[in-house]
């Protein structure tokens, strides 16, 4: 059992923890999960534990962008994200952060542990971390770079925190089994077929006369129903953060000081090769033995090959010790502090680290390679550019704001900002095209203060580069329907509902008949213009027939003697008489319940619920206070 969970732990789950954090990182940042704020103001305690606002406001970042992401992946390009409801979205974030607290406290108590190896193993496995199918050191750097990490050892701490709920869980889901009756009960549901026959009612509605009388009453009764809809006429001014780039120019000099800037951050790296002796704590026998490697080393024996012999880390044992190029801040201090009083080719003494002994050899020096002043030139004035650019985007947007708040109309603030007044509509609550696709935009237009007291709408930010006002210029209420505009819909709605009546008491019809045997099914059938169809050994998967149909026959309950008969909605509101001749399962059932298909589906089910039991279990214990 725990050699299960030990597999289980290191199998595609565990790899694919560190893919997802990978991927999320290097999109949103470190700072959506860390805890480095833990100065302010508290979210939320869990046993002890502080969640801060900071941390809080920065998840639900974090769930938005990739809610919208989503979103706009499954084709909903003009999703406009205003229409998230924060405090949801923020009071959904908050609970998922106390769960996790709450499974690493479970965890801990546990004694639950991941150990280095197990990390190192995942991170040299990850195709992120990989040029050539190969574990890179500098391309690992420049992941963790790019997702804003600090250190190697926050990525580290972050895998572990992942790896340990995914322990937790495993504990429990992995380790769920199924007993012989639950998979012989699901192998007689799963494999069970049914025989029965079907006569298919359709819903015609075109051939449902509506009378002019009925009309004018369902009219008359429903009034409300029938109204215009709401419009208005909206005018509006725009402001966007690209018009402001051909206004600003930036100096030679100032393009020569970034670069300089630039190319300073360029630092050199260093390839190194280790040999890892694992020891807790001060040994001295380790010690010995890391000293006596050196000596053979030293001698004229190859490193690399000691390595392979010797190395205790099997992350880099195999490659000969080696752990490709790396700048500075990239491992532990001691050990870092030992690589770079190093001279390409030596080796050095025994290094202690809390990982054990090391001897380390510098293999190779990496000296920056510095592009040229004119090749960063045009990115070097665009990024000048683009800070003097917010700087004037974020004065004119205040302006404009201001002036939109002091003016009766969209006129002076268009005349003093230079903007053009576009003039939109009409279109309903539910938005057109353009500027009024936008859900944000419609809101503020039927705003009260907007729609009711005739005012400029306060600056709505469209997206991170736009901002724009409105103005109500015409509002056009709803209006009665006359009898004569609301009659085609009438007509539909009447249409449907006397079709799906008599679509049903033709159902209940055709039973009666059948029931009382004085009229053969396919003779009911051909004078309904239908026809008796047979089925025979049908399962719960087929594709054959439509799986509303299917759902329906497989509710109905076994023939104890005889038939059962029922009738079933279709989805457009016709309808199925169903007779239900028979239900049969296989006589090899209990041999097919060995299949390991129906175990793994118990087990997978039996193990979710368990671990929901002891998720729930330990949320009422915990002390969770809510700030």
């Amino acid at each position: 059992m725990l050699q299960k969970m030990r597999d289980n732990a290191q199998s595609w789950v565990a790899k694919v923890i560190v893919g997802v954090i990978v991927l999320i990182f290097a999109l949103t940042g470190w700072e959506s999960i860390s805890r480095f704020t833990s100065n302010e103001q508290t979210a939320a305690e869990v046993n002890g534990t502080v969640i801060s606002r900071m941390e809080l406001e920065q998840a639900v970042s974090l769930q938005r962008r990739q809610l919208i992401q989503q979103l706009r992946q499954m084709g909903n390009d003009n999703f406009d994200p205003s229409m998230i409801d924060d405090n949801l979205l923020r009071a959904s974030v908050l609970d998922g952060l106390i769960e996790r607290a709450i499974l690493l406290q479970g965890a801990e108590d546990a004694r639950l542990r991941v150990s280095e190896a197990m990390i190192d193993q995942l991170i040299l496995g990850t195709p992120d971390f990989q040029v050539n199918g190969q574990f890179d050191a500098g391309r690992f750097d420049v992941v963790i770079r790019n997702m804003g990490l600090p250190s190697r050892m926050a990525f580290r701490d972050l895998v572990r925190q992942e790896l340990l709920i995914a322990q937790f869980r495993n504990a429990f889901e992995a380790t769920a089994f199924a007993t012989p009756a639950e998979r012989l009960m699901l192998a007689r549901l799963e494999t069970q077929t049914r025989d029965f026959a079907v006569i298919e009612i359709p819903a015609q509605h075109e051939a449902v006369e509506v009378a002019e009388e009925e009309i004018r009453e369902y009219y008359e009764t429903n009034l409300q129903q029938f109204m215009s809809p709401e419009q208005v006429v909206i005018e509006s001014i725009t402001l966007s953060r690209s018009a402001f780039f051909d206004q600003v120019t930036v100096e030679d000099s100032a393009v020569e000081a970034l670069y300089q800037r630039e190319i300073g951050n360029l630092a050199e790296q260093r390839r190194a090769a280790h040999i890892l002796l694992e020891a807790d704590g001060e040994d001295a026998e380790v010690l010995a033995r890391a000293q006596a490697l050196r000596e053979r080393i030293i001698g004229g024996e190859d490193f690399a090959e000691v390595a392979r012999e010797a190395s205790e880390d099997p992350g880099s044992a195999s490659r000969g010790g080696d752990l490709g190029f790396t700048p500075r801040g990239s491992f532990d201090p001691d050990f870092e502090e030992a690589l770079f009083a190093l001279q390409e080719g030596e080796v050095s003494e025994p290094v202690r680290t809390s990982y054990g002994y090391h001897l380390i050899k510098l293999t190779a020096l990496q000296a920056p390679d510095l592009p040229p002043l004119e090749e960063m030139r045009e990115n070097l004035e665009q990024e000048l550019k683009a800070e003097l650019v917010e700087r004037r985007f974020v004065e004119a947007t205040q302006e404009l704001a201001n002036l939109v708040y002091e003016s009766e109309d969209l006129q002076r603030p268009a005349e003093a900002m230079d903007l053009e007044i576009e003039v939109h509509g009409p279109v309903e609550r539910s938005g057109g095209e353009g500027l009024t696709s936008n859900p944000r935009v419609m809101m503020a237009a039927f705003d009260e203060e907007v729609l009711v007291d005739g005012r400029n709408s306060q600056l709505l930010e469209l997206d991170a580069d736009t901002v724009v006002a409105i103005r109500v210029r015409e509002h056009q209420r709803p209006q009665q329907l006359t009898l004569d505009q609301a009659s085609a819909e009438i007509t539909d709605i009447l249409q449907y509902r006397k079709a799906t009546e008599r679509a049903e008491a033709a159902a209940v019809e055709a039973i009666e008949r059948i029931r009382s045997g004085a009229e053969a099914p396919q003779d009911v059938a051909a004078s309904l213009g239908q026809s008796w169809t047979e089925y025979e050994a049908v399962s719960r998967s087929s594709n054959e027939l439509p799986p509303a149909l299917l759902r329906s026959v497989f509710a109905m309950p076994r023939p104890s003697a005889g038939v059962v008969y029922g009738q079933f909605r279709q989805p457009d509101g016709g309808r199925w008489v169903v007779e239900l001749r028979g239900v049969a399962t296989p006589q090899d059932v209990e041999a097919q319940a060995e299949s390991p298909m129906f175990a793994q589906f118990i087990a997978g089910q039996t193990g979710e619920q368990d671990f929901n039991a002891v998720q729930e279990r330990l949320r009422q214990d915990a002390d969770i206070e809510r700030f």
